[in-house]
């Protein structure tokens, strides 16, 4: 039986793929600036960097598809949001520009959990009335472990509730057709995967793209499963009903894994202790086999900026902006000119790929994931225009097959 959306849309989710866009060369980009770091009482104390990140200066190798194909023909982004200076990489997909980014707030810099672009684009939005309201995840209040979707209508509700970073399971779009009844113009801020079964309901409601103005998202490398926040507050013996507080990560960045119990105890922990290798992530199985997990069908997506994939202390905190759309450079450029946002350097796509290794062998695996699920008989997702045939077939064989063995022996435990 067909799954049927409110909006009286069939399509079934096996067919909802996703899709990319997005350089604009621009003004000169500042170089990013130090910062002061505002006093918090029940916030561990973080050292200031003595050195802002450095980007070195490469020679960007251009891959993807041959000059006769358009942009909008191998992606399902709306044509008016592909321009003549969109770029393209056979990894990052489509873009306009990278950059180094943060929010000019100094206290929204610092509790962020990186340096705040997203809410920095937020409260632009909510404050020049482009947006009624800002849709997104924020700690249920009730239960701050777990997640829940937010309507906020002003910079003060979108702050509070730790809206920060949530590592664990959100089902962010479960209100998504309650924000389109309301009838009223606003921004979403979500995972990759939401952005786009956004697209893909555009198709078939028209409601989406008339009041659903802005795409924000962050480069995803998989939510948590609950266990690994159960197993955190159980190592201090605490248990969930007694939370206040639970933060997975900010007021400093990358910050501090931080609880508050009822009755004043706290407990934290450096951020490289518990996440770890990435094989103790727990990630689930859907998030190993996911497409675009950096946010292809965005307007902006919003990323971490350490080398190497992991940091290697506190800094002050510098996202990277992968502008895709025409729609979201002029946000951008809007929000850096209405002082909201600060644009420092211009990236290239090598260092995006030295900031986020693990999503580059993930775009090159997944097909090859897909691949062991197919030779397993297990029915897997139809993709557009993300180019992961095209990446597994530049892979060596013994790179797929290991790939196709390890998902195939982990459906086997399902």
């Amino acid at each position: 039986m067909a799954f049927k959306l409110r909006s009286g849309n069939t399509t079934s989710f096996k067919e909802m793929g996703a899709s990319p866009f997005t350089k604009d060369s621009g003004k000169e980009r500042d170089k990013p600036e130090k910062r002061e770091k505002p006093e918090k009482k029940e916030t561990p104390k973080v050292e200031k960097v003595k050195e802002v990140p450095k980007v070195e200066k490469t020679t960007e190798v251009k891959e993807g598809p041959t000059p006769e194909v358009k942009a909008h023909e191998t992606s399902t982004a709306p044509k008016e949001e592909v321009t003549p200076k969109t770029e393209h990489n056979l990894v990052w997909g489509y873009y306009l520009s990278l950059c180094y980014s943060w929010s000019t707030d100094k206290k929204i810099r610092f509790e962020s959990s990186t340096g705040g672009l997203l809410n920095g684009l937020s409260i632009y939005l909510l404050e020049s009335k482009k947006v009624k309201f800002i849709m997104h995840t924020a700690a249920n209040p009730k239960k701050p472990m777990r997640s829940l979707p937010k309507f906020s209508y002003s910079k003060e509700e979108l702050l509070s509730g730790e809206s920060r970073s949530r590592y664990g399971p959100a089902g962010t779009l479960e209100r998504f057709h309650e924000a389109l009844d309301l009838n009223e113009p606003f921004a979403f801020v979500g995972k990759p995967c939401d952005i786009s079964a956004i697209r893909q309901l555009s198709k078939s409601d028209p409601r989406v793209n008339k009041q659903c103005k802005y795409l924000l998202t962050l480069v995803c490398g998989g939510f948590a499963e609950f266990t690994k926040a159960q197993d955190f507050i159980e190592s201090f013996k605490v248990k969930e009903d007694e939370l206040s507080i639970f933060r997975y990560r900010g007021f400093g960045n990358p910050g501090r894994m931080y609880i508050k119990t009822k009755d004043g105890r706290e407990h934290d922990r450096e951020y490289n202790s518990f996440w770890g290798e990435e094989s103790t992530w727990r990630v689930p199985f859907r998030c190993k086999i996911c497409p675009d997990a950096i946010g292809e069908s965005s307007d902006i997506a919003a990323l971490d900026t350490w080398r190497g994939g992991s940091p290697k202390g506190e800094d002050e905190g510098f996202n990277a902006a992968i502008i895709r759309t025409k729609k979201g450079s002029d946000l951008f450029h809007e929000a850096v000119n209405a002082g909201y946002i600060k644009m420092g350097d211009q990236l290239e796509i090598k260092d995006i790929d030295d900031f986020q290794p693990h999503q580059v062998k993930k775009k090159k695996a997944v097909y090859a994931r897909h691949e062991g699920m197919r030779k397993q008989n297990i029915p897997t997702v139809k993709t557009n225009g993300l180019r992961i045939k095209e990446l597994y077939d530049l892979n060596s064989e013994e790179f797929n097959l290991k790939e196709e063995e390890g998902i195939g022996s982990r459906v086997k435990k399902i």
